[in-house]
């Protein structure tokens, strides 16, 4: 794949993404998904599959993570000689982390940005989960003449909207894009949402930027986009997307878009060998299974030890299941220990927790229960 003249910035979410429990010891980029990869990921490995070698990664939580995680970047295809991933902390100025807008973030390392030998800016999210080829949608912006292109999906009233809410909704009137606004349960037949992937030029970029310094630190890119869309100063290309998505909003929709992956359908369309997923790997050994210890219908990790059941599941690396065990409907981050005989249903269990005491561990299939990280129960 021939180097994409764009500059690639995975962008962090704004406090309304809020995955309770999870989210307070870890920036969503580093979330756990389907038990072997990071949510960050995801859209680096998009972009290294698409061409781009110069990519920023935003991170408004703890960074430690995502340091040792990415490292060199090596393991993502980049090419060091010529590509680089930068690691960007979000900085306060006289407010806390988490309530810097994306474009202050962004303003804030403004002098890197311009410096860029890149033409183009493709900004992508952590917290939604799809697989797109940049170059070719650098294309159709580069061919709509528009000043910026936003990926979109439409969902039809056969299709849940509950996973959806706080998501962001492409508004339009008379057929004509009017706003950018979150989804807080209207009852729209249809919804258009904004994959919050933005692809402009580097000049159109920093003008935002600067725009957006001067009118509002608080500004966001959609309420900036919004406010330009409604004194009718931008022109703004919308590129629908037709295959799967997963967004993570909040708790419900990581449990679901976690759990979809048990779907052979999904996890074929995932799992593609032309578009691989890149991650750093742990030298561990091959799951065993001791006993009685059987899974169905469940993703299992490397370097777990099932004595137990487990069914309908996702297993991260180095859980144990204890003999007599049950798990069913669980999202089990890794080196977990369940201990014997230990029912569990509808459950996300965060890294390290002991669940060896209660017997029984129950919480709702649209509401799973939660359990914290090196917890014991």
């Amino acid at each position: 794949m021939p180097n994409v003249n764009a500059l690639g910035i995975i962008s962090f979410t704004g406090p309304s993404i809020f995955v309770k429990g999870i989210s307070n010891y870890r920036p969503m980029a580093a979330f756990s998904y389907v038990g072997r990869y990071r949510l960050v990921d995801i859209p680096i490995s998009n972009m290294t599959n698409s061409g781009l070698q110069n990519i920023e990664v935003y991170t408004n939580g703890n960074p430690k993570v995502l340091f040792d995680h990415i490292g060199s970047a090596r393991h993502y295809n980049i090419n060091n000689k010529h590509g680089h991933i930068s690691i960007i902390p979000v900085m306060a100025t006289g407010r806390e982390a988490e309530y810097v807008s994306d474009l202050a973030a962004y303003y804030n390392n403004l002098h890197e940005i311009t410096d860029n030998t890149n033409d183009y800016v493709i900004i992508a999210p952590v917290n939604w989960v799809y697989k797109a080829n940049y170059s070719d949608l650098l294309a159709q912006h580069i061919d709509s003449k528009a000043d910026v292109s936003v990926l979109c999906k439409h969902f039809d009233s056969t299709e849940t909207p509950m996973y959806l809410l706080n998501a962001n909704l492409l508004t339009h009137e008379n057929g004509k894009l009017t706003g950018i606004t979150p989804y807080i349960g209207q009852s729209n037949a249809v919804l258009d949402v904004s994959l919050d992937t933005y692809i402009m030029s580097k000049e159109k970029f920093v003008e935002l930027l600067n725009m957006a310094h001067d009118y509002s630190p608080l500004f966001t890119m959609t309420e900036m986009l919004t406010c330009l869309l409604g004194q009718d100063k931008i022109k703004i290309n919308e590129i629908p997307y037709s295959y799967p998505v997963f967004p993570i909003l909040d708790i419900n929709s990581y449990f679901n878009s976690n759990m979809e992956m048990l779907q052979e359908r999904n996890m074929a369309f995932f799992n593609d060998p032309n578009w691989p997923i890149y991650t750093r790997t742990n030298d561990s050994p091959p799951t065993i299974y001791l006993g009685n210890g059987r899974a169905e219908s469940a993703l299992i990790s490397n370097g777990c030890e099932i004595s137990g059941t487990v069914t309908d599941s996702i297993l991260g690396r180095g859980v144990k299941v204890g003999a007599g065990a049950i798990v069913t409907n669980c999202l089990i981050l890794p080196g977990v220990e369940v201990g014997e005989n230990v029912m569990l249903t509808n459950l996300i269990v965060d890294k390290d927790a002991k669940l060896i005491h209660k017997t029984e561990i129950s919480g709702y299939e649209s509401e799973p229960l939660y359990i914290g990280r090196r917890e014991t129960i």
